[in-house]
Protein backbone atom coordinates (compact mmCIF):
# COMPACT_ATOMS: atom_id res chain seq x y z
CA UNK A 1 0.00 0.00 0.00
CA UNK A 2 1.36 3.41 -0.93
CA UNK A 3 1.98 6.04 1.86
CA UNK A 4 0.59 8.44 -0.90
CA UNK A 5 -2.61 9.93 -0.22
CA UNK A 6 -3.52 10.44 -3.57
CA UNK A 7 -3.79 6.72 -4.06
CA UNK A 8 -6.85 6.49 -2.00
CA UNK A 9 -8.48 9.82 -3.35
CA UNK A 10 -8.09 8.25 -7.01
CA UNK A 11 -9.41 5.22 -6.08
CA UNK A 12 -12.58 7.05 -4.24
CA UNK A 13 -12.80 9.52 -6.90
CA UNK A 14 -13.15 6.00 -9.75
CA UNK A 15 -16.28 4.97 -7.74
CA UNK A 16 -18.35 7.95 -6.91
CA UNK A 17 -20.80 9.48 -8.92
CA UNK A 18 -19.47 13.91 -7.62
CA UNK A 19 -23.72 14.53 -8.96
CA UNK A 20 -24.91 12.38 -6.59
CA UNK A 21 -29.11 12.33 -6.02
CA UNK A 22 -31.03 11.42 -3.56
CA UNK A 23 -32.45 7.93 -3.04
CA UNK A 24 -28.98 6.31 -3.41
CA UNK A 25 -29.22 3.17 -1.13
CA UNK A 26 -27.28 0.18 -0.07
CA UNK A 27 -28.53 -2.98 2.40
CA UNK A 28 -25.46 -4.27 4.39
CA UNK A 29 -25.42 -7.26 6.24
CA UNK A 30 -23.01 -7.43 9.28
CA UNK A 31 -22.06 -10.67 11.82
CA UNK A 32 -19.06 -11.65 13.77
CA UNK A 33 -16.98 -14.35 15.54
CA UNK A 34 -17.87 -17.55 13.33
CA UNK A 35 -15.18 -19.48 15.41
CA UNK A 36 -14.93 -22.27 12.78
CA UNK A 37 -13.21 -25.34 14.45
CA UNK A 38 -11.16 -28.28 13.70
CA UNK A 39 -9.02 -29.31 16.90
CA UNK A 40 -8.49 -32.21 15.68
CA UNK A 41 -6.20 -31.31 12.85
CA UNK A 42 -3.60 -29.94 15.80
CA UNK A 43 0.11 -31.36 15.49
CA UNK A 44 1.95 -32.18 17.76
CA UNK A 45 3.95 -28.57 18.05
CA UNK A 46 0.74 -26.78 18.39
CA UNK A 47 0.53 -28.36 21.85
CA UNK A 48 3.53 -26.57 23.09
CA UNK A 49 2.35 -23.03 22.20
CA UNK A 50 -0.64 -20.92 23.10
CA UNK A 51 -3.08 -23.54 21.10
CA UNK A 52 -2.92 -25.91 23.65
CA UNK A 53 -4.62 -23.26 25.91
CA UNK A 54 -7.41 -22.63 23.38
CA UNK A 55 -7.86 -26.54 22.84
CA UNK A 56 -8.10 -26.84 26.42
CA UNK A 57 -11.14 -23.99 26.48
CA UNK A 58 -12.76 -25.24 23.88
CA UNK A 59 -12.89 -29.00 25.09
CA UNK A 60 -13.43 -27.81 28.50
CA UNK A 61 -15.90 -24.91 27.98
CA UNK A 62 -16.38 -23.00 24.30
CA UNK A 63 -17.48 -26.18 22.15
CA UNK A 64 -20.69 -26.83 24.16
CA UNK A 65 -21.32 -22.62 23.59
CA UNK A 66 -21.38 -22.93 19.67
CA UNK A 67 -22.62 -24.78 16.90
CA UNK A 68 -21.35 -25.20 13.40
CA UNK A 69 -24.99 -26.00 12.19
CA UNK A 70 -25.77 -22.25 12.42
CA UNK A 71 -23.88 -21.00 10.04
CA UNK A 72 -25.03 -23.17 7.37
CA UNK A 73 -28.38 -21.46 8.60
CA UNK A 74 -27.30 -18.40 8.64
CA UNK A 75 -25.45 -18.58 4.91
CA UNK A 76 -29.08 -19.56 3.92
CA UNK A 77 -30.99 -16.92 5.80
CA UNK A 78 -28.62 -14.35 3.80
CA UNK A 79 -28.44 -15.92 0.50
CA UNK A 80 -32.54 -15.08 0.93
CA UNK A 81 -32.19 -11.29 2.41
CA UNK A 82 -30.03 -10.39 -0.35
CA UNK A 83 -27.85 -7.69 1.16
CA UNK A 84 -25.92 -5.72 -1.57
CA UNK A 85 -23.04 -6.59 0.63
CA UNK A 86 -21.71 -8.50 3.82
CA UNK A 87 -19.14 -7.56 6.65
CA UNK A 88 -17.87 -10.21 8.65
CA UNK A 89 -15.54 -8.46 11.69
CA UNK A 90 -13.01 -11.04 12.75
CA UNK A 91 -12.42 -15.08 14.46
CA UNK A 92 -13.54 -16.60 11.27
CA UNK A 93 -11.33 -19.68 13.25
CA UNK A 94 -10.87 -20.38 16.44
CA UNK A 95 -7.22 -21.29 16.59
CA UNK A 96 -5.80 -20.06 13.39
CA UNK A 97 -5.21 -23.62 12.36
CA UNK A 98 -4.97 -23.79 8.15
CA UNK A 99 -7.58 -26.54 8.48
CA UNK A 100 -9.83 -24.06 10.11
CA UNK A 101 -9.08 -21.32 7.63
CA UNK A 102 -9.70 -23.63 4.82
CA UNK A 103 -13.35 -24.54 6.68
CA UNK A 104 -13.93 -20.43 6.54
CA UNK A 105 -12.58 -20.18 2.65
CA UNK A 106 -15.30 -22.39 1.85
CA UNK A 107 -18.16 -21.15 3.80
CA UNK A 108 -17.16 -17.56 2.19
CA UNK A 109 -17.03 -18.89 -1.29
CA UNK A 110 -20.64 -20.54 -0.64
CA UNK A 111 -21.70 -17.18 0.63
CA UNK A 112 -21.08 -14.68 -2.35
CA UNK A 113 -18.18 -13.46 -4.49
CA UNK A 114 -15.40 -11.89 -2.85
CA UNK A 115 -16.13 -8.64 -4.04
CA UNK A 116 -19.62 -8.52 -1.97
CA UNK A 117 -18.12 -9.99 1.14
CA UNK A 118 -15.52 -7.67 3.17
CA UNK A 119 -13.51 -9.65 6.20
CA UNK A 120 -11.09 -8.42 8.42
CA UNK A 121 -9.09 -10.96 10.73
CA UNK A 122 -10.07 -11.20 14.77
CA UNK A 123 -7.45 -12.30 17.29
CA UNK A 124 -8.70 -15.95 17.20
CA UNK A 125 -7.42 -16.24 13.83
CA UNK A 126 -4.22 -14.38 14.78
CA UNK A 127 -3.73 -17.37 17.46
CA UNK A 128 0.17 -17.41 17.19
CA UNK A 129 1.99 -16.64 14.50
CA UNK A 130 1.37 -18.64 11.54
CA UNK A 131 2.70 -18.84 8.08
CA UNK A 132 1.51 -16.68 5.36
CA UNK A 133 0.06 -19.53 3.32
CA UNK A 134 -1.33 -21.81 5.78
CA UNK A 135 -4.11 -19.07 7.36
CA UNK A 136 -5.05 -15.79 5.81
CA UNK A 137 -3.63 -16.12 1.99
CA UNK A 138 -6.92 -18.34 1.99
CA UNK A 139 -9.19 -15.56 2.40
CA UNK A 140 -7.39 -12.87 0.90
CA UNK A 141 -9.47 -12.17 -1.95
CA UNK A 142 -12.35 -11.20 0.95
CA UNK A 143 -9.67 -8.74 2.94
CA UNK A 144 -7.33 -7.02 -0.02
CA UNK A 145 -8.14 -3.39 -0.62
CA UNK A 146 -9.93 -2.12 -3.94
CA UNK A 147 -7.19 -1.69 -6.56
CA UNK A 148 -5.20 0.09 -7.70
CA UNK A 149 -4.36 0.57 -3.18
CA UNK A 150 -2.72 -2.56 -3.40
CA UNK A 151 -1.60 -3.27 -6.77
CA UNK A 152 0.34 -6.22 -5.79
CA UNK A 153 -0.61 -8.54 -3.06
CA UNK A 154 0.40 -8.49 0.63
CA UNK A 155 1.87 -11.43 2.11
CA UNK A 156 1.46 -10.19 5.75
CA UNK A 157 -1.39 -8.48 7.63
CA UNK A 158 1.21 -5.65 8.17
CA UNK A 159 0.68 -4.90 4.92
CA UNK A 160 -2.35 -5.54 3.72
CA UNK A 161 -4.47 -2.96 6.24
CA UNK A 162 -5.84 -0.63 6.56
CA UNK A 163 -8.07 -1.47 3.84
CA UNK A 164 -10.35 0.78 1.71
CA UNK A 165 -13.37 -0.92 -0.63
CA UNK A 166 -15.83 2.11 -2.09
CA UNK A 167 -19.35 0.50 -3.18
CA UNK A 168 -21.06 3.78 -3.40
CA UNK A 169 -23.30 4.94 -1.26
CA UNK A 170 -20.77 3.35 1.43
CA UNK A 171 -17.03 3.85 1.77
CA UNK A 172 -15.87 0.29 3.98
CA UNK A 173 -12.83 1.25 6.12
CA UNK A 174 -10.91 -1.91 7.77
CA UNK A 175 -8.47 -2.16 10.31
CA UNK A 176 -6.63 -5.06 12.05
CA UNK A 177 -6.38 -5.59 15.46
CA UNK A 178 -5.54 -8.71 15.39
CA UNK A 179 -1.86 -9.54 17.20
CA UNK A 180 -0.82 -13.00 18.71
CA UNK A 181 -0.51 -11.89 22.56
CA UNK A 182 0.39 -13.63 25.22
CA UNK A 183 -0.99 -16.66 26.79
CA UNK A 184 -3.29 -14.93 29.08
CA UNK A 185 -4.27 -11.80 26.94
CA UNK A 186 -6.99 -11.45 24.18
CA UNK A 187 -5.35 -8.00 23.56
CA UNK A 188 -5.86 -5.85 20.01
CA UNK A 189 -3.73 -3.39 18.92
CA UNK A 190 -3.93 -1.39 15.74
CA UNK A 191 -0.39 0.73 16.23
CA UNK A 192 1.37 3.75 14.56
CA UNK A 193 1.64 2.26 10.99
CA UNK A 194 -2.05 1.76 10.40
CA UNK A 195 -3.10 4.87 12.23
CA UNK A 196 -1.07 6.69 9.52
CA UNK A 197 -2.62 5.11 6.77
CA UNK A 198 -6.13 5.26 8.53
CA UNK A 199 -5.44 8.80 8.93
CA UNK A 200 -5.13 9.41 5.10
CA UNK A 201 -7.97 7.46 3.92
CA UNK A 202 -10.61 9.68 6.48
CA UNK A 203 -8.98 12.82 5.22
CA UNK A 204 -9.43 11.62 1.70
CA UNK A 205 -13.21 10.39 2.31
CA UNK A 206 -14.31 13.87 4.00
CA UNK A 207 -16.54 15.71 1.39
CA UNK A 208 -17.08 12.63 -0.78
CA UNK A 209 -20.74 11.91 0.09
CA UNK A 210 -20.03 8.91 0.96
CA UNK A 211 -20.97 6.62 4.31
CA UNK A 212 -18.19 5.85 6.00
CA UNK A 213 -18.19 2.82 7.94
CA UNK A 214 -15.27 1.38 10.00
CA UNK A 215 -14.95 -2.36 10.52
CA UNK A 216 -12.44 -3.71 13.44
CA UNK A 217 -12.35 -6.70 15.78
CA UNK A 218 -11.90 -5.35 18.95
CA UNK A 219 -14.45 -2.77 20.41
CA UNK A 220 -13.04 0.73 20.31
CA UNK A 221 -14.59 1.57 23.62
CA UNK A 222 -13.97 0.93 27.13
CA UNK A 223 -16.30 -1.36 28.97
CA UNK A 224 -17.20 -3.39 27.16
CA UNK A 225 -15.30 -6.24 27.32
CA UNK A 226 -12.49 -6.64 29.73
CA UNK A 227 -9.03 -4.95 30.23
CA UNK A 228 -7.01 -8.79 29.07
CA UNK A 229 -9.56 -8.20 25.82
CA UNK A 230 -8.88 -4.78 25.23
CA UNK A 231 -7.89 -3.18 22.04
CA UNK A 232 -4.94 -1.37 23.56
CA UNK A 233 -4.63 2.34 21.51
CA UNK A 234 -8.09 3.07 21.48
CA UNK A 235 -7.59 6.62 22.78
CA UNK A 236 -5.12 7.14 19.54
CA UNK A 237 -8.48 5.77 17.49
CA UNK A 238 -11.14 8.09 19.33
CA UNK A 239 -8.84 11.06 18.59
CA UNK A 240 -8.94 10.29 14.65
CA UNK A 241 -12.67 9.60 15.12
CA UNK A 242 -13.21 13.10 16.62
CA UNK A 243 -11.67 14.89 14.24
CA UNK A 244 -12.80 13.38 11.02
CA UNK A 245 -15.74 11.24 11.78
CA UNK A 246 -17.38 8.77 10.37
CA UNK A 247 -20.92 7.08 10.40
CA UNK A 248 -20.93 4.44 11.64
CA UNK A 249 -18.20 1.87 13.81
CA UNK A 250 -18.85 -2.17 13.48
CA UNK A 251 -17.29 -4.53 15.54
CA UNK A 252 -16.96 -8.08 17.13
CA UNK A 253 -14.81 -9.35 19.88
CA UNK A 254 -17.36 -9.64 23.12
CA UNK A 255 -19.36 -12.10 21.89
CA UNK A 256 -22.27 -9.96 22.89
CA UNK A 257 -25.17 -7.38 20.78
CA UNK A 258 -23.85 -4.06 21.62
CA UNK A 259 -25.10 -0.81 21.02
CA UNK A 260 -23.08 2.24 21.84
CA UNK A 261 -22.31 5.63 20.47
CA UNK A 262 -19.29 7.66 20.56
CA UNK A 263 -19.65 11.46 20.76
CA UNK A 264 -17.66 14.14 18.67
CA UNK A 265 -17.60 17.54 17.58
CA UNK A 266 -19.44 16.57 14.01
CA UNK A 267 -21.90 14.37 15.66
CA UNK A 268 -23.12 11.03 17.31
CA UNK A 269 -21.24 8.01 15.99
CA UNK A 270 -23.11 4.46 16.60
CA UNK A 271 -20.91 1.65 17.66
CA UNK A 272 -22.55 -1.63 16.64
CA UNK A 273 -21.42 -5.26 18.06
CA UNK A 274 -22.75 -8.12 16.62
CA UNK A 275 -22.17 -11.39 19.34
CA UNK A 276 -20.87 -14.69 17.67
CA UNK A 277 -22.44 -16.03 14.81
CA UNK A 278 -22.21 -19.55 16.00
CA UNK A 279 -23.41 -18.96 19.52
CA UNK A 280 -26.04 -21.62 20.91
CA UNK A 281 -25.84 -19.21 24.33
CA UNK A 282 -29.21 -18.60 25.77
CA UNK A 283 -27.95 -15.46 27.93
CA UNK A 284 -29.21 -12.74 27.06
CA UNK A 285 -27.69 -10.15 23.86
CA UNK A 286 -25.51 -13.61 23.41
CA UNK A 287 -27.25 -16.24 21.27
CA UNK A 288 -26.08 -16.17 16.95
CA UNK A 289 -27.97 -13.06 15.41
CA UNK A 290 -26.85 -10.80 12.67
CA UNK A 291 -27.64 -6.90 11.81
CA UNK A 292 -28.98 -4.97 9.07
CA UNK A 293 -28.23 -1.57 8.00
CA UNK A 294 -30.52 -0.35 5.52
CA UNK A 295 -28.72 2.74 4.41
CA UNK A 296 -30.28 5.48 2.35
CA UNK A 297 -29.21 8.88 1.30
CA UNK A 298 -32.64 10.52 1.46
CA UNK A 299 -31.56 13.84 0.48
CA UNK A 300 -27.93 15.84 -0.21
CA UNK A 301 -28.00 16.44 3.04
CA UNK A 302 -29.13 13.95 5.20
CA UNK A 303 -28.53 10.28 5.39
CA UNK A 304 -31.02 7.53 6.85
CA UNK A 305 -30.13 4.44 8.50
CA UNK A 306 -32.38 1.90 9.91
CA UNK A 307 -30.77 -0.93 11.59
CA UNK A 308 -32.34 -4.28 12.38
CA UNK A 309 -31.17 -7.47 14.80
CA UNK A 310 -32.05 -11.12 12.96
CA UNK A 311 -31.67 -13.34 16.03
CA UNK A 312 -31.36 -17.22 15.81
CA UNK A 313 -34.80 -19.00 16.74
CA UNK A 314 -34.26 -22.70 18.29
CA UNK A 315 -38.02 -22.81 17.92
CA UNK A 316 -38.28 -21.69 14.07
CA UNK A 317 -34.99 -23.00 13.36
CA UNK A 318 -33.88 -19.98 11.75
CA UNK A 319 -32.99 -16.39 12.16
CA UNK A 320 -36.35 -13.88 12.91
CA UNK A 321 -36.85 -10.49 12.76
CA UNK A 322 -35.72 -8.19 16.36
CA UNK A 323 -35.35 -4.62 17.22
CA UNK A 324 -34.95 -1.98 14.69
CA UNK A 325 -33.55 1.39 15.39
CA UNK A 326 -33.63 4.47 12.67
CA UNK A 327 -30.67 7.50 12.62
CA UNK A 328 -30.63 10.09 11.10
CA UNK A 329 -27.62 12.47 10.50
CA UNK A 330 -26.19 14.90 7.50
CA UNK A 331 -24.41 13.50 4.68
CA UNK A 332 -21.86 15.91 5.18
CA UNK A 333 -19.50 15.22 8.51
CA UNK A 334 -16.01 14.95 9.70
Amino acid sequence: MTSSSSFYSERISDHVAHDAASGKRCLLAHFSDLHFACVSSMQPHDFITKRLLGYLRWKLKRQAGHNAKLLTILRRDLQRTKPDHTVITGDMTHLGLPAEFSMARDWLKALDSADRVTVVPGNHDAYIRTRWHDSFACCLDYMVADPPTQPTLPDSLEDLYPILRVRDPIALIGINTARPSSLHLATGTIGDRQLEKLEMILRDLAGQQLFRILLLHHPPMQGVVSRRKRLTDMDALQMLLQRYGVELVLFGHAHESVRLSLNTAAGVIPAIGAPSASSVTRQKGRLASYFLYDVTMSSQKTWQLRMKERFFSGEELGFIDGKIDDYSFPVQRG
